[in-house]
């Protein structure tokens, strides 16, 4: 299974100084589960920084960072050769110059969240001004990532941003270049109408570029509700629903891909991130595998949600 969205860099920069954790983390979720996908270092406001995940101001740096994990990974063998991963960040708030995008590019990244929830100098966050699309050092930003082959992930952007990058993409596809656009962590709207989902206008924009979308297995973006509860049989089959429902609307399953978003590694508030995920990484491709197959998905149809789409429609292409 190839998880769309994961957090495992800013993991393993978070725990540096506890790698035997790392460790056997890394060993429990790619034990015969999770074979590739996108890794990710994300970046919030200094204070979210600070708060949840105890790093300072001081020691936000991307390039910096991306060059730490790099020799984490690569010094205590932390992700197995035969993953197939790329890098990715989340929320660009910290890029100083665009330029700086060849250097992280350099360093194995291969996808990008231009915003996270709140707004930066690029564009609107689903949290910010909802008036607020790409600026123009957005647009000049969007354009050398398609330039560089980088794939545009559009989860987290507020709708304006979110049409300002399809509209731009469409363009410089006119003009025969070759954008890559996804959504790695968000649902349908029509099930569960959390700001972070997508509306059936969107989901069908990013299939008209051939992108995909990434169901994720975070319970409020499955079920709207006040309180979520700890049992998780609801969930699943909310989570197969949103499966369905995008099937549905895009007349097949091959722009549909799977993510975790786990959250449980925050350093914050851990008891409510412990019952946060529907699925647990480490058993969730077996419990797709089986949930897929009872709601009538062939072998083909999962194969191709589980890890075929993101290897053909992203890992192929970058």
């Amino acid at each position: 299974m190839f998880d769309l969205h994961y957090d495992l860099l800013t993991y393993i920069y978070m725990n540096k100084y506890d790698l035997r954790k790392v460790k056997k983390h890394c060993n429990k979720i790619f034990n015969n589960n999770i074979t590739g996908g996108i890794f990710n270092l994300f970046y919030m406001s200094p204070k979210e920084m600070q708060e949840e995940l105890e790093i300072k101001k001081d020691e936000i740096d991307i390039i910096k960072n991306l060059k730490e994990v790099n020799k984490l990974i690569s010094e205590n063998n932390l992700i197995p050769k035969d993953i197939r991963y790329i890098y990715g960040i989340e929320g660009l708030d910290y890029l100083k110059e665009i330029n700086d995008l060849d250097e992280i590019y350099n360093l194995g990244v291969r996808s990008v969240n231009i915003v996270w929830n709140n707004d930066n100098k690029f564009g609107g966050g689903v949290k910010g001004n909802k008036t607020k699309g790409l600026t123009e050092q957005g647009i000049k930003l969007i354009e050398k990532i398609v330039d560089k082959k980088i794939a545009i992930d559009l989860s987290h952007a507020n709708e304006k941003t979110f049409y300002d990058i399809i509209n731009l993409c469409n363009k410089l596809k006119n003009q025969g270049k070759k954008p890559i656009v996804f959504a790695s962590h968000s649902n349908a709207k029509g099930i569960c109408s959390n700001q972070r989902n997508l509306s059936d206008d969107q989901i069908i924009k990013i299939k008209e570029l051939d992108g995909i979308i990434g169901i994720v297995s975070v319970k409020p973006f499955c079920i709207k509700e006040e309180r979520f509860s700890k049992g998780n049989s609801k969930y699943k089959k909310a989570y197969i629903e949103h499966i369905k429902y995008v099937s549905n609307l895009l007349g097949g399953i091959d722009n549909i891909a799977v993510s975790t978003d786990d959250m449980t590694y925050y350093k914050t508030n851990k008891r409510y991130y412990k019952h946060f995920n529907v699925f647990k990484q480490d058993n969730m491709k077996k419990e797709l595998e089986r949930l897929l197959l009872y709601n009538g998905f062939t072998n083909k149809d999962i194969e191709k949600i589980l890890y075929k789409n993101f290897e053909y429609k992203i890992l192929q292409t970058i």
